[in-house]
């Protein structure tokens, strides 16, 4: 699923640099026709090849190709910065590295270009003192530092105001879905540190606070491959939800679960070394009909309520009383069965906390 999410964000910030580098085309011929009109340019040996490239049309091709190149280097910058250790870096030094790569990547494609133009023939620019004259222009540089900064911020929002709400939601938020409180049929997941009142008073505030940093972060890894949006954190719990229309979203986020256990399993010597044990996490899972609404002003989020939400954390606070890591509500367990990837134990009717009547829950465990 995560390639999925790579390809599309590939592809949008791709497309939004090749519109955008048309745009600034399009603007830059329009003004070089009124110097034109205006100025009654006439051709002369040294300026026909400028006014012959002018009205070809080529530099919608250098527009678009530029637009193409750089908006990959763009998008490999946003990765790297996104899943290698650079992520951990200070807000500050994060802007201060990718201003930096965005800066060489925009020099080295607008000369890869410029080469590949000049090779075809299609540039006006042929000599060194063309080259001369064009770079050491002051407003050459104007041009395109203006260019690469807005579009840069303009594009690097867009991202991070998706990545914050979740895929399709900065739309959804755009065109007023959300506005109004709006039905929604969807899965939850309440994902809790076992033992977690233990671990803060033996490693103290600042160390727990680091141990629940680096398994969020850890878990962050792998919520795009299992296509979950992670709603809240909440403490030591992470809430995870799927739309339950995808076929594959209840698969996916037991799927996940598991996942993170292996995720986290995988890291025992940093764990043990670092805070003398490895974490463990449990979970409650149920599905039904929410309310889903745009909420606040200051700090506006997309907020989800229903007691199906009650029910999910009253699920999960079970798991250490059942002896279970993952407890999962009868309405999602009956939706699991044709499923026959994980064992499931039904465990019988059990009393939650602020219910009226006991429920119905089960044991969800892999298949060995």
């Amino acid at each position: 699923m995560k390639w999925k999410k790579n390809f599309r964000d590939w592809l949008f910030v791709v497309s939004a640099w090749i519109t955008a580098s048309l745009c600034i085309t399009a603007i830059g011929m329009f003004f070089q026709d009124l110097q034109f009109r205006f100025l009654e340019i006439f051709p002369t040996k040294e300026n026909q090849k400028f006014i012959e490239y002018f009205s070809s049309g080529f530099q919608y091709i250098e527009g678009a190709l530029f637009g193409f190149l750089f908006g990959t280097v763009f998008y490999f910058v946003y990765w790297l910065t996104e899943n290698t250790s650079l992520r951990n870096k200070s807000f500050g030094r994060l802007m201060f590295i990718k201003t930096s790569l965005y800066l060489v990547g925009f020099v080295l494609t607008f000369f890869i270009v410029f080469a590949f133009l000049l090779t075809l023939d299609f540039t006006p620019v042929r000599g060194v003192k063309d080259m001369i004259q064009t770079f050491s222009s002051w407003t050459f540089y104007a041009a395109f530092g203006t260019f690469l900064t807005l579009f840069t911020i303009i594009i690097n929002f867009i991202l991070e105001v998706s990545k914050k709400y979740g895929p399709g939601n900065l739309w959804n938020m755009f065109m007023g879905k959300y506005h109004h409180p709006v039905i929604e049929h969807r899965i939850f997941m309440f994902l809790d540190l076992k033992d977690s009142t233990t671990y803060a008073e033996k490693l103290g505030h600042i160390k727990y606070s680091n141990l629940i940093q680096k398994c969020f972060l850890y878990l962050n890894e792998i919520v795009f491959d299992h296509n979950a949006q992670i709603y809240q954190y909440v403490g030591d719990e992470a809430v995870l939800t799927w739309d339950s229309s995808d076929l594959e979203a209840r698969k996916l986020s037991i799927e996940l679960f598991f996942a993170f256990q292996k995720k986290l399993a995988s890291k025992a010597d940093k764990f043990e070394k670092e805070f003398g044990f490895v974490p463990e996490f449990k979970a409650g899972i149920n599905e039904g009909a929410v309310t889903a609404a745009e909420v606040g002003y200051i700090k506006r989020d997309i907020a989800y309520h229903g007691d199906v939400l009650n029910t999910g954390a009253r699920i999960q606070d079970k798991c250490n009383e059942l002896g279970k890591s993952l407890l999962v509500s009868e309405v999602f367990a009956e939706q699991i069965k044709s499923l026959n990837l994980f064992k499931q134990e039904l465990l019988g009717e059990v009393a939650l906390k602020g219910k009226k009547d006991a429920l119905n829950i089960y044991a969800i465990e892999p298949i060995t």
